[in-house]
């Protein structure tokens, strides 16, 4: 599993657009409208930009293609939050 780790302005997204784009995967986000708009100003192209919400609501589609998410916290908590019920995690 290839996962970034950084702080904000270090080109995380950029560089897994790029990864995306190499192995022919999903890029799960929340605004795919902005996604689109980044990657053709990084220049990278061939990208399928697909919403949280697009995921899980067609989750049988996606799920046996390959896929990378952005801010998996945020994709978390979509996920998980809207029943109130998750009340912790962690993260290694």
């Amino acid at each position: 599993m290839y996962r970034i780790i950084e702080g904000r302005g270090t080109g995380k997204t950029s560089r897994l657009m790029l990864f995306a784009k190499e192995n022919n995967a999903i890029f799960i986000c929340g605004n795919p409208d902005a996604m689109r708009y980044k990657a053709k100003a990084y220049g990278i192209d061939s990208v399928n930009f697909i919403s949280y919400g697009d995921f899980f609501n067609h989750y049988n589609e996606y799920s046996n293609q390959k896929y990378v998410v952005d801010e998996i916290e945020v994709f978390i908590q979509q996920a998980l939050f809207y029943k109130n019920e998750l009340l912790g995690y962690t993260l290694s």
